[in-house]
């Protein structure tokens, strides 16, 4: 019989990991080529602890998420967040916290860097205008924000919603080198912790990266509320290669679903909500892999929001003439008991929602 020495078994149960098929496939390859029996109880033991057993913290590649969101009197270190996650106020006392996601269209402005070698388009004033209409609409304390063109064009915008009376002092913008799209994040209330990463390394590739990394701050509201909010746009259905482009974003949700596991299992107590541009709708394979996690404890939920006609679609898609629902938020199990069934939803219709961008923004109560 042939040993799996203890440098294979580790081996093997990193393979697991990443793709349980792939690993036994190998092995029944290795099996044909050497004539040889292997003993898989090794390979079906480190299945059944995956699930249960912490995963080991995936190697993203090096840091660069650029200069932290947190200003030194506001940061608090990961054992003082979860002794107050402890003792934070039940949901029932509290007022609820309303959050919105948008994809505001590749706001660019003159005043950026660029970073890819792509001709870039300004964007117009009146659409600006409209982005700002529409955030304003929702008055949101939180506001989640894709396809941004870097810090100059965040201000640009704040300025905007400032003159609507709506004042975000707290900011963070996350861009990757060679990818103009940027994440970014607004708040009334001041960051704790950014966990931010730009180069994200895909689970099981050695040189693909997430296009537009993970945005991972913590937000602390005046009352002692804690609220995580993670931000990604996967990979574009505009492609050479639709079905290259397909596996690359369940890629990247794989990934982020690692990513989320760590988090939730780091801080259990911690209220978590993820908002992005998926380019893949609630049923498909990307969405799937995130909704239900890699482990049964970084699961999430779907906010299933709707506009005033009863519509949850985000984007219409002009060459298949399709409506389909890419932005969406999710929470995880704690935020979702938190909420409840009273905490509001919703999609922003009219006509500045049409100006403003080619998707709808999606928002949600948090409590």
């Amino acid at each position: 019989m042939f040993k799996l020495g203890k440098g294979g078994n580790k081996l093997l149960r990193r393979l697991m990991r990443v793709d349980a098929f792939l690993a036994l496939l190998v092995l029944g390859i290795l099996t044909i080529l050497g004539g040889k029996h292997i003993d898989f109880s090794s390979v079906f033991s480190a299945v059944g602890r995956a699930d249960s057993a912490p995963y080991e913290q995936p190697d993203f590649g090096p840091e660069d998420a650029g200069s932290s969101a947190v200003l030194s009197e506001h940061a608090e270190t990961d054992d003082v967040v979860n002794r107050h996650l402890a003792s934070m106020p039940p949901a029932k006392s509290c007022r609820p916290v309303r959050f919105l996601m948008m994809n505001a269209e590749n706001y660019f402005v003159k005043e950026d860097k660029q970073r890819s070698r792509y001709k870039l388009s300004i964007k117009k004033e009146p659409a600006r205008e409209a982005v700002a209409d529409v955030i304003a609409s929702v008055k949101p304390e939180i506001v989640g924000l894709i396809e941004i063109g870097g810090p100059m064009a965040l201000a640009d915008l704040q300025k905007r919603l400032s003159a609507r009376g709506l004042v975000y002092p707290y900011s963070k913008v996350l861009a990757r080198a060679g990818e103009d799209r940027a994440l970014a994040i607004l708040s009334m209330h001041p960051f704790v912790q950014d966990n931010s990463r730009a180069n994200c390394k895909l689970l099981g590739t050695q040189r693909q990266q997430m296009l537009r990394g993970i945005l991972d701050v913590t937000v602390k509201v005046q009352d002692s509320r804690y609220f995580r909010v993670i931000g990604a746009h996967l990979k574009s259905r505009v492609a050479d290669d639709p079905a290259a482009a397909t596996a690359r974003r369940t890629k990247e949700a794989r990934t982020l679903a690692i990513h989320l596991q760590n988090v939730m299992r780091g801080q259990p107590r911690m209220p978590i909500v993820v908002y992005g541009d998926w380019n893949d709708g609630p049923g498909d394979t990307s969405l799937q892999v995130l909704q239900h996690g890699v482990s049964e404890d970084a699961a999430l939920t779907r906010v299933k929001a709707q506009d005033s006609r009863g519509d949850s679609w985000t984007i219409f898609y002009e060459p298949a003439q399709t409506y389909h629902t890419f932005d969406q938020i999710f929470v995880n199990r704690v935020l979702r008991s938190r909420r409840g069934r009273s905490c509001d939803s919703g999609v922003v219709d009219g006509e500045q929602a049409a100006a403003a961008s080619d998707h709808r923004a999606v928002w949600c109560e948090l409590r």
